[in-house]
């Protein structure tokens, strides 16, 4: 499911646009590769690098995943070779991404699409993370003791997706940065959201970064009956992450291959995947 949405969407190829070439000859994984990897990783609930290569030990998955054969020493290597400028283009990919899947969804429910673009939240957050290794660079002590980086994110509310974010240190005050975090999550809201009335929302929320596919992933598929809508769970028709990796991502199954086809056999009760996968192969392709 999220590979085919990846694929729609055309994810890696709009950021490897924005990124450009990470190393000098032209083989192995491209930095929009190394994103989306990490990405559905971390959908699938791995939290460290290290879950890369708990995902290659799993054969049927990796013909399925969206970037097979990627490791946790391969996706730390190719970090280091992102310079300062294309980590800030990513944010310019991840624009690209979110114009592409609301042009998709102005196509199969343009009310929705319509309705995401009349009014606009945009929600400043952030969080201490801690981290434990001596090593870790970018990372302070803050006020409780702990060793933390402090991810300063600006949101996209009604989706669920991140426009704009900064990693600071736990002594850092993020609000001299606000201003200009701000500036950039406009700059990257697909142009009809420009449009409409757009609202800013502060306060010291929680951050969940794997949410930035799920959010589409809600907007694309879900239903809507009268003004709610209906999506995969049940906090006003969205689900929590946990009910989307549970329900939809890491479901049990079996891969067969016949005559050269390959058939995903579901267990009995696991319905929602083959709704939400019909839906998905139901959008417009972005070229």
């Amino acid at each position: 499911m999220v590979t085919e949405l990846v694929d729609r969407l055309a994810m890696i190829k709009l950021l490897d646009a924005a990124i450009g070439p990470i190393k000098l000859r032209d083989r192995g994984f491209s930095g929009g590769q190394l994103l989306v990897g990490i990405a559905a990783a971390q959908l699938a609930g791995e939290d460290f690098l290290v879950g890369l290569d708990r995902q290659r030990g799993d054969e049927a998955g990796q013909v399925l995943a969206a970037v097979p054969g990627l490791a946790s020493t391969t996706a730390a290597g190719l970090a280091r070779k992102f310079t300062d400028a294309q980590w800030h283009a990513v944010e310019t990919g991840l624009a690209d991404v979110a114009a592409a899947a609301l042009a998709a969804l102005a196509v199969v429910a343009p009310a929705r699409a319509a309705a995401l673009c009349e009014t606009v939240t945009i929600d400043l957050d952030t969080t201490d993370v801690e981290v434990y290794g001596r090593k870790k660079r970018g990372v302070a002590f803050n006020h409780q003791g702990q060793r933390v980086g402090r991810p300063h994110v600006a949101t996209w509310a009604e989706t669920a997706t991140v426009l704009a974010a900064d990693l600071m240190a736990g002594t850092d005050d993020p609000r001299p940065h606000a201003a200009e975090l701000l500036n950039r999550a406009l700059a990257g809201l697909p142009a009809p959201a420009r449009g409409g009335r757009i609202r800013l929302r502060a306060d010291a929320g929680y951050f969940a970064g794997e949410l930035s596919i799920a959010g589409w992933l809600h907007q694309l598929t879900a239903t809507r009956s009268g003004a709610r809508l209906f999506g995969h769970g049940i906090r006003g028709g969205q689900a929590m992450i946990a009910t989307l990796r549970h329900r939809l991502i890491r479901v049990p199954a079996r891969l067969v291959r016949h005559g050269g086809a390959l058939t995903l056999r579901l267990p009995p009760g696991h319905h929602l995947l083959d709704e939400v996968l019909a839906r998905i192969r139901a959008l417009p392709a972005t070229s």
